[in-house]
């Protein structure tokens, strides 16, 4: 069963749950140095979202069924700068992770990037149907791609505009900032056809191999406060879902999209990323374990730390993927990039992370776990 992990951290308190078949010692989270004045407590009852079906990796479509185009994931044309295509799509430090929940959503967040404009996606999806009950509802299947696909191994959402976004920045990006997102043609539109989110084999519409677990979906920008739609965006990517296989238990850090920075190079010896700045907001990052010299191609992803930073409360919600268990965590919050250990000195020890008092205006995180195979 999926676990999560959930923190909450306001000066000196950090409140951890977990959610789990399985009872883990909350004394083992933390070790005596990181655990000084932090109270603890165990709530099995409070989640932040509905249990997790799938954690999986986005893998580009490779686009191979049409002559020239790139390798990509995410489309958003009629950026000033860039190729007419305006197709985006995965490099180190800028992925996307796609998460199905039992209560019928999903989310598509990380980030995205071409030439010089990085997309921070978090997109949501919901109403999940399976074939019938989409036809039955006036649903259709976007006939486009490299071949032909079985819609009865299909199922479909509808984007939820009250929580979708995208936030640009980049000189080659359309236009900068965050915007909002809804489904693309209108589902409540009766003169229109409702084509939604189709994911399963052979949903990555644009990629050549044919049966891959993948997905596809269209939509519409536009602004947060006039509600005037700017232009419109498509995904089309392969899903790697595959368990996650760790050899005993592995070091593991966070690492954001934008505004990560490697511990090496910065003085220290060992491997590991500290966040920031960030202002208050919500932001989802991806989680390797094993990723010697920062270098995430030696790593294994292993899931996607959820924080919210609002009112001097830095709350963390762990989503990991099947096979994986956290052993230890170790939370660093504070106005500097790195902590402070006793002596006065930067330091990244894990044992020495600690959480500043009264937390407001932009700060740092780091987000240390020890992953273990289940």
């Amino acid at each position: 069963m999926m676990k999560k992990f959930y923190a909450v951290i306001s000066g000196f308190v950090m409140i951890l749950w977990f959610v789990s078949c399985e009872s883990t010692p909350i004394e083992s989270l933390l070790d005596q140095d990181s655990a000084d004045g932090i109270e603890l407590r165990q709530n099995t009852s409070k989640t932040t979202k509905g249990s997790v079906l799938r954690n999986c990796m986005v893998i580009d479509a490779d686009r191979g069924c049409e002559s020239g185009k790139p390798v990509s994931n995410f489309w958003w044309p009629g950026s000033p700068n860039l190729p007419a295509d305006g197709l985006f799509g995965s490099i180190d430090g800028h992925k996307l992770s796609f998460i199905e929940y039992e209560d019928g959503s999903a989310n598509i967040v990380g980030s995205t990037k071409k030439g010089d404009c990085v997309v921070e996606i978090d997109v949501w999806l919901h109403q999940r149907k399976d074939w019938d009950q989409w036809t039955a509802d006036g649903g259709k299947l976007k006939k486009e791609g490299c071949y032909e696909i079985d819609p009865t191994l299909l199922h479909f959402y509808v984007v939820d505009n009250s929580r979708s976004t995208i936030t640009a920045s980049g000189s080659d990006c359309l236009a900068e900032g965050t915007f909002g997102v809804e489904q693309r043609p209108d589902p409540d539109d009766p003169n229109s056809p409702n084509f939604g989110f189709l994911v399963g084999p052979g949903a990555a519409l644009w990629d050549t191999r044919e049966g891959s677990d993948g997905v596809a979906g269209w939509g519409w920008v536009f602004d947060l406060e006039t509600k005037e739609r700017i232009s419109v965006l498509d995904f089309n990517f392969l899903l790697d879902c595959g368990n996650t296989t760790l050899s005993g238990c592995e070091t593991a850090f966070a690492r954001g999209a934008n505004g990560n920075t490697c511990f090496i190079g910065n003085g220290f010896n060992r491997w590991g990323w500290t966040i920031g700045p960030i202002s208050e907001g919500s932001y989802s990052y991806q989680v390797f374990a094993g990723a010697g010299q920062c270098d995430t191609s030696k790593g294994t992803y292993v899931g996607t730390a959820h924080v919210t930073y609002a009112d001097g409360t830095v709350e963390v919600d762990y989503e990991l993927v099947e096979g994986v268990k956290i052993n230890e965590t170790h939370i660093y919050a504070g106005y500097d990039m790195f902590p402070t250990a006793k002596n006065g000195r930067p330091t990244v020890a894990p044992g020495q992370y600690t959480i500043q008092e009264e937390l407001e205006g932009d700060i740092y995180v780091i987000l240390h776990n020890v992953v273990c195979s289940e």
